[in-house]
């Protein structure tokens, strides 16, 4: 299908990042070079109706200037960069974020660190967290482990090998001390809001991924590429039709779109997971897609969703979880704040913005 055929539906990407300006963070940069193109042909030709900021006081500036576009997440430690905010009072945190603006927390999460690096998600220096976003009903977008195989050397593709995702070298928590972890989270916290990344990374797994969802009606997968989701779910495509049929409350549309890459690698995340949701052909990643995507030389095979369930998975989700309207910036609260964290580009952008 070409981007112009796919449904006529909102589309919410909760999934994607801007960093702190890039480029040696100049105001210009993103204000009128990235910024303008990534809005008018990105998010245009891409067909989205809205994006959910991940992470960062860049959000704050989308979110002033752009009232209606950007929903954004608040900052929370990875659990290998909890020296960041070592000694919070999550409560008095997690209020701050939201009268600021925020409209959820995230990503954030557990990617694998060597062990001595890492801090449990159930953990103590966690407990506090995980209770305020419960309390409060913020949302969290959150990233557990990665594909199994990059724990094995002979599986492990080059392309992570390079960006140094392989947890068989050195002493690194096992996938299934990562998922336990989040398990006790959710056991604990049955009214958590949470949005898992990447499908969890439990695509080639249908009937784990449908026990886990069955079992823990609070927790959610993204549909952002780690490839291996496509080419996995296409091998037993009738199945997971099924599966996402069964479970379209649970599923959001994402695409880990970033700014840092080009205009045309974006929309081909875009493109790859609408058309294996709306299309059931078989087809391959572009060529001009990212160097993350190229693993498979095998095609995948669309699920062609019911419209109703494109609805879902497209936006009615993430406005049941992150609200139907972004929330309202305090303008103020936003430049103290990128000030106290000496983001003064950002502060110097909203204070433009203020006058």
């Amino acid at each position: 299908m070409q981007l112009s055929e796919f449904a006529d539906l909102p589309v919410i990407d909760c999934h994607v990042h801007f960093g702190n300006f890039g480029l040696g963070g100049t105001q210009a940069f993103v204000e009128l070079k990235i910024l303008s193109e990534f809005i008018t042909k990105v998010i245009q030709k891409g067909r989205l109706s809205q994006m959910y900021i991940t992470g960062n006081e860049t959000g704050l500036y989308l979110k002033a200037k752009y009232p209606d576009l950007f929903y954004a997440g608040g900052f929370a430690p990875w659990s290998g960069e909890t020296g960041k905010l070592p000694k919070v009072d999550w409560r008095s945190y997690i209020d701050s974020l939201i009268n600021v603006g925020f409209d959820g927390i995230g990503e954030m999460g557990s990617k694998p660190v060597p062990r001595k690096k890492h801090v449990p998600l159930d953990s103590d220096y966690y407990k506090g967290f995980w209770e305020s976003c419960e309390s409060s009903g913020l949302p969290v977008l959150c990233h557990i482990a990665d594909p199994e195989e990059f724990w094995d050397e002979k599986l492990a593709p080059d392309w992570a090998k390079k960006q140094g995702w392989v947890y068989y070298l050195g002493d690194y928590p096992s996938k299934q001390e990562l998922y336990k972890e989040m398990e006790n989270v959710l056991n604990s916290h049955p009214n958590l809001k949470v949005v898992l990344c990447h499908f969890h990374f439990m695509s080639g797994d249908l009937e784990r991924a449908s026990e886990f969802l069955t079992r823990y009606r609070n927790a959610n997968f993204d549909l952002t590429l780690g490839i291996e989701l496509m080419y996995n779910i296409s091998r037993r495509r009738d199945d997971w039709r099924g599966f996402f049929i069964r479970h379209q409350d649970q599923i959001f549309f994402g695409t880990d779109i970033a700014t840092w890459q080009t205009i045309q690698e974006s929309i081909d995340r875009i493109w790859l997971i609408r058309n294996f949701l709306e299309s059931d052909v078989e087809f391959f990643t572009p060529p001009t897609a990212d160097k993350l995507l190229t693993r498979y030389k095998e095609p995948y095979i669309g699920l062609k969703l019911p419209t109703s369930v494109l609805k879902k998975i497209y936006a009615e989700n993430f406005q049941r979880l992150w609200g139907k309207e972004p929330r309202k910036i305090d303008l103020k609260a936003a430049i103290d704040m990128c000030e106290k964290k000496n983001e003064k580009t950002i502060a110097n952008a909203l204070l433009r913005l203020a006058s």
